[in-house]
């Protein structure tokens, strides 16, 4: 089981250009048809009703704000961002992933601004990129492009006028989109240029075993949350029973978890970090022998009965780019605190124009 943690709403622009910089956007930087209940009563949500066209899916971004292309939105020094680039950028993040639209859609005066300000950061680090960074970062952005497209022709029946009647529809050109990433690209190449191998492998010499472990992991959860905790004790020691006398652990997962993440897999988590999970998950998945059945193992959660499948500590090779993810996203924060607030001089925001809504009623 996952730790329980509390979501923070950001940008896309870092997690985007972390992907980009380590060669693995095409593994998150794809579109995803954005669930109903994060677009209802959204633009987005009102435009996807037609569930009958695959283009629905994924419908124009309607901005919260409305802004000359000429305005200038932000000073810093160095340069400025005016209205035509903010809206690119934000049709962009749209194109790459559908579920930040509605987020876009829904953004205060706060969140617009932070959506500025990461903007803008990009803009000023990629004005810092070589021209050996930026055609590295063209070419990366190429082939990204090509295959986001892939994605969404998987969604619309591989029908290349669909996919240029789609990219009209959201206001975005390939010029636009390879634009946009490609400067996202830039900044990140100049924040990798001080992370080299040498810095990687003493962050992974310092590194403690668990941070370095991976496992795959077969577990039943039987809830607290709706069944008293010996009622679930019982039932977890009886299915612990069960399975040393042999019986299938898939099977009885199956049927008994109360984990939707793992119930369809047979319990299995495969090849996962152990310090994703909470402690005392952890804590077992760590030092049970591998191949046996343990005793069960009380989280927040309820009971778990565990069996190790297997457990191995990741040599550095295949750490490094986790880790240069990792450090990459600690230098973007520095420059944020560090540079960033001091190079901003102005802001000139737009006010966001959300519909009024009705007054609660006493």
């Amino acid at each position: 089981m996952k730790k329980r943690s509390v979501a923070v709403l950001s940008s896309a622009v870092l997690v985007m250009a972390l992907l980009a910089g380590c060669g693995k956007a095409d593994e998150s930087a794809q579109p995803q048809t954005p669930p109903a209940n994060q677009t209802e009563g959204s633009g987005q949500g009102n435009q996807a009703a037609d569930a009958n066209d695959p283009l629905a899916q994924f419908p124009k971004l309607t901005l919260p704000f409305t802004v000359d292309p000429t305005a200038t939105l932000v000073e810093y020094k160095g340069g400025t961002m005016n209205g035509k680039e903010f809206e690119e950028f934000l049709r962009v993040i749209n194109f790459m992933n559908p579920q930040q639209g509605g987020m876009i859609e829904a953004a205060d005066d706060n969140a617009l601004k932070a959506f500025a300000r990461e903007y803008t950061a990009t803009k000023i680090m990629a004005a810092r990129a070589d021209a050996g960074m930026q055609k590295e970062s063209k070419d990366l952005a190429e082939k990204t492009f090509e295959k986001i497209k892939n994605q969404y022709l998987g969604y619309i029946g591989k029908d290349e006028a669909k996919f240029t009647k789609l990219m009209e529809g959201q206001g975005v050109t390939k010029e636009m989109v390879v634009g946009q990433m490609a400067l996202i690209n830039d900044s990140i190449n100049v924040l990798k240029k001080g992370i080299d191998d040498a810095t990687l492998k003493k962050e992974y010499d310092s590194m403690d075993k668990a941070s370095r472990t991976v496992a795959s992991v077969r577990h039943i959860l039987i809830s607290t949350e709706k069944r008293k905790p010996e009622e679930a004790l019982k039932l977890a020691n009886d299915l612990e029973a069960r399975l040393k006398k042999g019986e299938d652990f898939a099977k009885l997962a199956k049927e008994f978890t109360d984990d939707p993440g793992s119930k369809e897999n047979g319990g299995l988590y495969a090849d996962a970090d152990v310090t994703q999970w909470v402690p005392q998950f952890k804590d077992a998945a760590l030092a049970q022998p591998v191949g046996q059945v343990g005793p069960p193992v009380k989280t927040d959660y309820g009971y778990h009965i565990i069996k190790v499948e297997s457990r191995k500590e990741k040599a550095f090779d295949e750490m490094k780019e986790q880790l240069r993810a990792g450090a990459l996203e600690k230098a973007y924060d520095a420059f944020g605190k560090n540079e960033l607030d001091k190079l901003i001089t102005k802001y000139n925001l737009p006010k966001v124009n959300h519909p009024a809504q009705a007054p609660a009623t006493k």
